[in-house]
């Protein structure tokens, strides 16, 4: 053994280096002191120094490695017993040239650690996508760069002719929707200017790259030189790459081949692309099978680069865009794995074989992706479909990891944009939506022409919407919180108050496929914080509960004597026709009222208002409930058609924001239909007692005289008892009871919307048991109300003529036509009791037919 002559021939080596290495740094890796470098790495570093410089490279290094292993050689005695056997090349080629100008084996022994570290991780930024990357340990970094810019220079200079004939294959490809080659589309395909991944598809005007320009012919080859030639090719194929042995064929068609109007207005949006090939002649059988189960891998790319260009336009939205730009970090991912199979096959290390093996599982996930996106661009989806079909698609290929370690990091990446306008949302109630992506819609231009009072009204229920349709599917179970969450928000910033929400400022929520879904949290912590500053604004600032005891003491009737103060000064002007009542009078008997009794200590009394409604009760219950068939019907005892002041009388109440959003147009005429019922059943019971002034002047009668009037006096008892027991019903009953039930739910409400709910709810009870909902009880009553009003006219009328002729057959005819009305009442009433199975609809019978007066009627009936 020689080392002097060994010596000799590493530094003639290390001269073809260029001087980028030197023979005592290449001795000194094999000397390996620390023992930093394991054999097989040592053998790496052998074939990249060695291989192409000696003559049997390849077996010389085999060799040195059995030396090593098994003849227990070290690595440097190994290395000069190489050297000595070798003999060094004359002439390299031109692949050996380009590999010695640039080694990538660090040249410092004391860096070679940190190479092969670096060399492990992942070059592109895809790090969820390394499942396409082939794990080649023998490819050097440097080299996986340089081969990868040289197949990007090779596929853009041959594709400087390909976008411009892409376009017109495109469009004269739809068969009789365009007719002339040449003619332009409607809607132009969108795609990048300098196209550097499209195949040509012919045409005198495509340049081929330089590599394809001269096909070499294989027929007479043998057949791994044969093999070598398909496999150059087929790596340039895969990346858009024309070649003469794999030509491609560009197949177009439509996603709904049955609309015309589609076909024609829109076919550029609808249609799908896809790549087929044919197979040059030249190819063997057995070659040609292999490339059959490869060649689909191109197809699925160039369908994964068409999807990325159509989708890269401001009209695709944002989580499309976001989408297209984590595909195009999964074709980066894709060129490495295609520059580490070139570096192989310069190498003379890869066969179809061994290259099928490699890509076998790229081929699956690469389908995974193109049929994913596929399905978008057929569905059209767009924001949030987007997101909901990415992330069932996660669920669909669970069997699959790899596919479904890109399809999460996918579906985050496309949800990145979603998700920060899903923060503004619900951290500072702001939606920042350019493209009507988000599932909660502001529709502020609805509500920039309406008055303000009526926009107030609607704010809470129309102004923000939910899009169920655009909901993603990882957001729907916490999709009314999310909406809550921004309304509250946003009536906080309108009325002026800052907002001091730290805990997450500045978190931009990230979609999680694992359990621990922080976004949740984060979401229901807003949701939260937002409650209860709402709720401090509402019952705190702004006085909820006043405003609330205020509209009980006008509209349900606990303030009682400003009640009968008020209806003693304005019943002069409400017994008149309703086209003759001065609103202004009223008003003004208002404020006099108020100043009078006890109400002058409310401080929202100047919120109270008056109003005459256009039509009475019964006409307003019936057209709310849509009962058509009643509103239309005629009163028996009046002409209702001549409607007074009193039927037609209401309160009402004005609001400011935010108390609007609670007591707004809707819950007001709630309380005024109690208010009018009410206060009408009032106004009979005060005309009632005016009846007894009727007995002053029956003393100065007769006694025959005075026994007549005895009838009418006994009538006009059971009036009052019905009436009042109608009264007490309502007010004691049936308010009172729910009102304190509503008090306790409020005292405990969480949030907002809650608040809304009880409100509601206390409301709809108090129409239901007050029976105004019921239009046949509600005609009773007021036909009852009617009767007792013409009653007590009689009287004063019959009273003050002190005429007697007709008085007994008059009050016998308001006596019959009384228990009639009330017996009809009290069927209804019975009837509404058994159906709804309610102890205080049995209770209000047995008031009002306390006596037993109305029983032998009432079964006769039955």
């Amino acid at each position: 053994m020689s080392e002097l002559k060994a010596r000799k021939k590493l530094e003639e080596i290390a001269v073809r280096w260029n001087g980028k290495v030197s023979a005592d740094q290449i001795a000194a890796v094999f000397k390996n002191a620390n023992n930093k470098y394991t054999t097989e790495k040592l053998i790496v570093i052998a074939k990249q120094y060695f291989r192409q410089q000696i003559v049997d490279g390849d077996k010389l290094i085999t060799q040195l490695e059995v030396n090593i292993k098994k003849n227990q050689k070290t690595p440097y005695e190994a290395l000069i017993i190489m050297l000595n056997n070798a003999s060094v090349c004359q002439s390299p080629n031109l692949h050996q040239t380009q590999q010695i100008q640039k080694p990538t084996i660090p040249l410092k022994p004391s860096n070679l650690q940190v190479e092969t570290k670096i060399s492990s991780k992942n070059d592109f930024e895809s790090p969820a996508l390394c499942s396409t990357r082939l794990d080649i340990n023998t490819t050097p970094d440097i080299v996986v760069s340089e081969i990868k810019e040289k197949l990007a220079q090779a596929t853009q200079q041959g594709s400087r002719g390909s976008s411009t004939y892409l376009r017109q294959s495109l469009n004269t490809s739809g068969g009789s929707i365009l007719t002339t080659a040449k003619k332009s589309p409607q809607t132009p395909l969108v795609l990048n200017p300098i196209s550097t991944w499209t195949f040509s598809f012919g045409g005198d005007d495509v340049t081929l790259p330089f590599q394809m320009r001269m096909p070499k012919p294989i027929v007479g080859l043998p057949a791994s030189e044969q093999e070598r030639e398909v496999i150059k090719e087929l790596l340039y194929t895969l990346i858009g790459v024309n070649g003469s042995l794999i030509v491609p064929k560009l197949k177009t068609f439509l996603f709904d081949p049955k609309d015309e109007y589609t076909m024609v207005n829109n076919w550029l949006e609808n249609r799908s692309v896809a790549v087929e090939f044919d197979l040059n002649e030249q190819i063997t059988d057995s070659i040609r099978d292999i490339l059959k189960d490869i060649l689909p891998l191109a197809n699925y790319y160039f369908q994964l680069q068409y999807f990325i260009e159509s989708t890269r336009g401001p009209s695709s939205g944002q989580v499309l865009q976001a989408l297209s730009e984590a595909l195009s970090k999964l074709v980066d991912d894709y060129y490495a794995t295609i520059a580490q199979l070139e570096s192989m096959h310069l190498r003379h290390e890869l066969n179809l074989h061994k290259l099928l093996f490699y890509l076998r599982p790229i081929i699956q996930t690469m389908e995974t992706v193109t049929k994913i996106c596929g399905k978008l661009q057929e569905n059209r989806y767009r924001g949030g479909n987007v997101l909901t079909s990415l992330h069932d698609s996660i669920s669909l290929f669970s069997g699959d990891k790899n596919s479904q370690k890109i399809l999460i990091h996918l579906t985050q990446k496309a949800a990145e944009p979603y998700m920060e306008i899903l923060s503004l949302w619900v951290f500072k109630g702001i939606i920042q939506d350019p493209k009507n992506e988000f599932f909660v819609e502001d529709n502020q231009n609805d509500f920039e022409n309406l008055v303000v009072s009526d926009a107030y009204n609607e704010f809470w229920d129309k102004k923000y919407v939910l899009k169920t349709e655009k909901i993603p599917r990882f957001l729907e179970k916490q999709a009314n919180i999310i909406l809550r969450t921004g309304k509250y928000l946003n009536v906080v910033r309108d009325c002026g108050k800052r907002l001091s929400f730290n805990h997450h400022s500045g978190t931009v929520l990230k979609f999680s496929h694992t359990d621990d879904q922080s976004y949740i949290n984060h979401i229901n912590d807003a949701y939260v914080y937002s409650s209860k500053a709402l709720m401090e604004l509402i019952m705190d600032d702004h006085d909820l509960m006043g405003h609330l005891l205020s509209v009980k003491r006008y509209f349900l009737l606990q303030q009682g004597d400003f009640i009968v103060q008020f209806m003693d000064a304005c019943e002069h002007e409400l017994m008149k026709g309703v086209d003759k009542v001065i609103p202004i009078r009223l008003e003004n008997l208002l404020e006099l009222t108020l100043r009078l009794s006890s109400a002058k200590h409310d401080k929202y009394q100047d919120n109270l208002i008056t109003t005459l409604m256009p039509f009475d009760i019964f006409t307003q219950m019936t057209k709310i409930m849509k009962s058509s068939d009643e509103s239309d019907d005629e009163f028996d005892v009046v002409d209702y058609d001549m409607k007074t002041g009193i039927e037609c009388f209401s309160f009402d109440y004005k609001t400011a924001w935010p108390i609007s959003i609670i007591l707004n147009q809707m819950t007001i005429s709630k309380y005024q239909i109690i208010f009018r019922q009410l206060f009408y059943l009032k106004h009979v019971e005060n005309f009632l007692c005016r009846v007894w002034i009727a007995n002053n002047n029956a003393k100065k009668f007769d006694q025959r005289t005075s026994e007549q009037y005895r009838s009418a006096f006994t009538l006009r008892q059971r009036m009052m008892s019905a009436i009042q027991n109608l009264e007490y019903y309502m007010m004691v009953e049936v308010i009172e009871p729910v009102w304190h039930t509503f008090m306790q739910q409020i005292s405990k409400a969480k949030n907002f919307d809650d608040v809304l709910a009880h409100h509601d709810d206390f409301l709809d009870k108090c129409l239901k048991n007050c029976m105004l909902t019921e239009p046949d009880i509600l005609k009773c009553i007021v036909k009852m109300c009617t009767l007792c009003i013409g009653f007590c006219e009689f009287i004063e009328k019959e009273a003050q003529t002190a005429s007697t002729e007709t008085f007994s057959e008059k009050v016998t005819k308001y006596d019959s036509l009384f228990v009639q009305q009330t017996v009809a009442l009290l069927m209804k009433i019975h009837e509404l009791a058994e159906k709804n199975h309610s102890e205080k609809y049995v209770s209000l019978i047995h008031r009002i037919n306390f006596n037993n007066f109305y029983t032998n009627k009432l079964n006769s009936c039955q």
